[in-house]
């Protein structure tokens, strides 16, 4: 669907500065690679591996979930699908998939801010979630990472571990780790037992100039080695794990900024969301 603004007089945006907006400063970040609108239901990429590629988008809106969806040529080739639980409040966002040959592309991060923007624009309030429990699966093989998109937007639009990660991975409370090579084209993790729930953690790390997964397996095998690293990238936002993840009060403005299309849209946004 057409990404619809949401209008605002200069009248309510001085009044909605009063409410929980007050002391917002837009400061506009992309979570993705740009693209524009053709009509009401068809983008084109501009960046990236796909940039020139046109693509049909559709979007769901009901009582309990939603879903936004990419078509190439009217195969569908990506699709986010949301919870809205509790129905017209909480958004969670549970599942992202995209085909094997079109990942890597930022896809999964466009339908993320389509989607959120569509929920955003029809509620009055919102509490955001992310889950990531089911992050990593069993082959024959051995463990195999899964959803790695999700955890990287979930950490560029702020969300943080509902876990408690700095008492989870204390140094204590580890009893082995392993690091899992790169497969599939997913990164190189790490896999962390545990004392206490969730007694096993998966993770794998972003670089912090690119904010995408890192694939130097060197990497993984200082973290392996060194609980003090493990600590220092989940102190400073760039270890992704296996955990749900949420929006707290003190990350809403980046997240606004990240969602919103100018300082007006913003503004209603931000008087909108309230953090978990």
């Amino acid at each position: 669907m057409m990404a619809v603004r949401a209008d605002i007089s200069s009248d309510q945006l001085v009044r909605s500065r009063n409410g929980p907006a007050a002391g917002f400063i837009w400061d506009p970040v992309k979570i993705g690679p740009s693209f524009e609108w053709i009509d009401h239901d068809t983008i084109r990429v501009l960046e990236g591996g796909l940039a020139g590629k046109i693509l049909g988008v559709k979007t769901e809106l009901m009582a309990n979930n939603a879903a936004c969806y990419l078509l190439d040529q009217k195969k569908m080739i990506g699709t986010v699908s949301i919870e809205r639980t509790p129905p017209g409040k909480g958004i969670v966002l549970w599942d992202a998939q995209v085909k094997p040959e079109c990942r890597q592309n930022g896809l999964a991060a466009i339908m993320t801010w389509i989607i959120f923007r569509e929920l955003l624009l029809n509620q009055t309030v919102a509490t955001f979630r992310i889950r990531m429990v089911r992050s990593f699966k069993v082959k024959d093989n051995g463990f195999e990472l899964q959803n790695v998109g999700m955890g990287v937007i979930a950490v560029r639009l702020g969300f943080t571990p509902e876990l408690n990660l700095e008492r989870t991975i204390h140094g204590d409370n580890i009893t082995e780790i392993e690091t899992l090579p790169a497969i599939n084209g997913n990164p190189p993790a790490l896999k962390i037992g545990l004392r206490t729930d969730p007694f096993i953690l998966t993770a794998f790390v972003l670089n912090p100039d690119t904010m995408k997964p890192t694939n130097d397996f060197r990497t993984y095998l200082e973290l392996k080695n060194n609980d003090f690293l493990i600590h220092e990238w989940a102190k400073n936002g760039l270890l992704v794990v296996n955990g749900n993840y949420v929006l707290r009060t003190p990350q809403i403005n980046h997240f606004v900024n990240r969602i919103a299309v100018d300082e007006a849209e913003a503004i209603i946004f931000r008087n909108k969301i309230r953090g978990l």
